[in-house]
């Protein structure tokens, strides 16, 4: 399965990654990426960027180094209404956005509240792109609640693979909500998570978990630019 791109990247703005926009897209040109889409952690993240950094990311950042950069964010939902750690007028500007749990963002432990939080999220914000590391959530979701929302809105479920490395023990019941997923419409898109320059466009775990499960590669968004084009609406 060949990938046009990285949706899932993360810079030394995150505050827990070490690599620099122009270290990146030298290092994705070499590996044949069309795409990358900087997805630094939201400014909940105790050591990441101010939405200062995020609305001048949009502003100034479009190619480096011939690949097309995608400015985005992994936001972490913070309120059971749904809300993100940036500014809706940010949100609504980034090219790519992804939404996520995490435990330095969020206290609650119950499903109903979880999946309460993550449907009013995407019912919220009209521009999400992805849900991040679903295999090994921080908090349990009711998968099936929320899957003919993702279809409604085009939303993907990433594949995610720093997460699915780390997980292996989980991969089984993992196939099990990919193929519902699946089954019911739901599109997915293969990332590394990357920390490093090392890390960028290191999809070796995801590609074998898509494998696993057998995955149809129609149903991978990141594999033409036309997919990502035409089902994210994503402008390249």
């Amino acid at each position: 399965m060949k990938l046009v791109g990285d949706f899932h990247v993360h810079t030394v703005a995150s505050g827990d990654a070490f690599s620099t926009i122009d270290e990146l897209s030298k290092r994705g040109k070499e590996l044949g990426l069309d795409v990358l889409a900087i997805t630094d952690h939201g400014p909940a993240m105790p050591s990441s960027a101010h939405r200062y950094y995020f609305d001048s990311l949009i502003e100034n950042v479009k190619v480096s180094n011939e690949v097309r950069i995608l400015p985005g964010v992994e936001a972490n939902i913070i309120h059971e209404d749904g809300s993100l750690d940036l500014p809706e007028k940010t949100i609504s500007k980034l090219p790519f956005v992804i939404i996520s749990f995490h435990v330095f963002s969020w206290n609650q432990n119950d499903v109903i509240t979880n999946t309460k939080a993550l449907i009013n999220c995407i019912n919220r914000y009209n521009n999400i792109k992805a849900i991040a590391h679903l295999n090994k959530p921080y908090y349990e979701l009711d998968i099936k609640s929320i899957t003919p929302l993702l279809v409604e809105k085009k939303i993907v479920v990433e594949l995610n693979n720093k997460a699915l490395d780390k997980d292996k023990d989980n991969w089984n019941s993992f196939k099990d909500i990919i193929l519902y997923m699946e089954e019911k419409g739901v599109k997915f898109i293969i990332s590394s998570d990357a920390h490093s320059l090392e890390q960028l466009g290191n999809f070796n775990e995801a590609l074998n978990f898509a494998d696993y499960c057998n995955l149809n590669e129609e149903n991978v968004v990141n594999t033409s630019l036309k997919k990502l084009k035409d089902y994210l609406k994503i402008d390249l």
